[in-house]
């Protein structure tokens, strides 16, 4: 009765350690979200339930087409710290 119990544990503890073993690399975190610096602190709306990724694409995706907004202006009234670039 004592071996079994013996083979008995030692059966389960080779199981456990073949389970807790480490299979393959852990999947890397994907950093889809290449925006703005600026709005990377969006993304902490996700804590609060919100889709932080989807705002902080949406306002880089404003923020450029501000930026764009912003040269047409620049261009249009000659500015001429535009034309230095």
């Amino acid at each position: 009765m004592k071996m079994l119990q013996c083979l008995l544990v030692i059966v389960i503890s080779v199981g456990w350690l073949m389970g807790c073993g480490s299979g393959g690399p852990s999947p890397q975190a994907k950093d889809a979200t290449q925006g703005r610096a600026e709005t990377k602190v969006v993304e902490a709306a996700s804590a609060a339930g919100y889709n932080g990724s989807q705002m902080r694409k949406k306002i880089d995706r404003v923020l450029v087409q501000n930026d764009e907004r912003t040269k047409e202006i620049k261009k249009g009234a000659g500015d001429p710290t535009e034309s230095k670039k």
